[in-house]
């Protein structure tokens, strides 16, 4: 068999690659993005890590395909089923235009994440989900290779390791802050290392924990539908305003340090 060399293969006789040669190379490319996809499109949900659908169009259009939506619809209430906006994608392959996996997928109306949202984000969260779908028919053999779950950052309710369609029991609560000592000055060994989030506020909505303690909930449009975090501190942003919040890690995830409206009023890329 011919020496692979980085990403450079010899072609067989007839001028196509083998099917070996071709898992060599998809795998090498693989093993070549998996840094950068990890660095800026996986995202840790408990303490498991999870592909965004974005770090899986990355690694497609690397492998040579492109996608597109079919169809996109809401559908009423009926059967037992809840309202939702359901969509359809398709994935083509770039040399040949010829569709070679085809994935569905929805957003249902009762999802806590959604319940509220404005109709324009439900239905580009549900093309988003079904390209996701469409994808990993073709290359959900990678998730093995990048080291992260079967499942898409996209389809997880806010709270819980569980998917939507698995989850059985309502989201807990966080209970109340522990107080904590500020440092004296300056930053100390072991302190939490922050990272900031510009996008645009969805709300604040003031919690009261089981043992009576209040905290807040606060809802940020930073890409594909809405994050919420929670804040020990109150926190007073008028919905649709350009935020920043500065998190911190807690737990398995991450709270609110402090936030602000952001100074620059930059647009939001969506």
């Amino acid at each position: 068999m011919p020496q692979v060399t980085d990403l450079t293969l010899q072609p067989s006789a007839t001028g196509a690659l083998t099917p070996t040669q071709r898992a060599t190379a998809n795998m090498e490319l693989v093993r070549v993005l998996a840094p950068v996809v990890k660095k800026s499109h996986v995202v840790r949900i408990g303490d498991k890590e999870y592909l965004q659908v974005a770090g899986c169009q990355a690694i497609g259009s690397g492998l040579g395909y492109t996608t597109g939506t079919l169809s996109v619809q809401f559908i009423e209430e009926q059967g037992g089923l809840p309202a939702r906006w359901e969509a359809t994608v398709g994935v083509y392959d770039c040399m040949t235009g010829m569709m070679v996996a085809k994935g569905t997928s929805a957003v249902f109306m009762d999802e806590s994440r959604w319940r509220k949202a404005e109709h324009f984000a439900c239905m580009g969260m549900a093309q988003t989900r079904a390209t996701g779908r469409a994808l990993k028919g073709v290359m959900g053999w990678a998730f093995s290779l990048i080291g992260v779950e079967g499942s898409f950052a996209e389809e997880m309710p806010v709270d819980g390791p569980t998917t939507a369609q698995e989850a059985s029991a309502a989201p807990k609560r966080l209970p109340a802050p522990p107080k904590a000592s500020k440092p004296a000055g300056g930053k100390q060994a072991g302190s939490p290392v922050f990272q900031e989030l510009r996008g645009v506020c969805a709300g604040v909505q003031p919690k009261t924990s089981k043992s009576g303690k209040e905290y807040y909930r606060v809802g940020i449009e930073a890409g594909e539908g809405i994050e919420w975090f929670t804040s020990f501190e109150p926190l007073k942003f008028d919905a649709g305003a350009k935020i920043v919040l500065q998190l911190k890690p807690y737990g398995d995830g991450m709270v609110v340090h402090d936030g602000w409206v952001d100074p620059a009023g930059e647009e939001v890329p969506f």
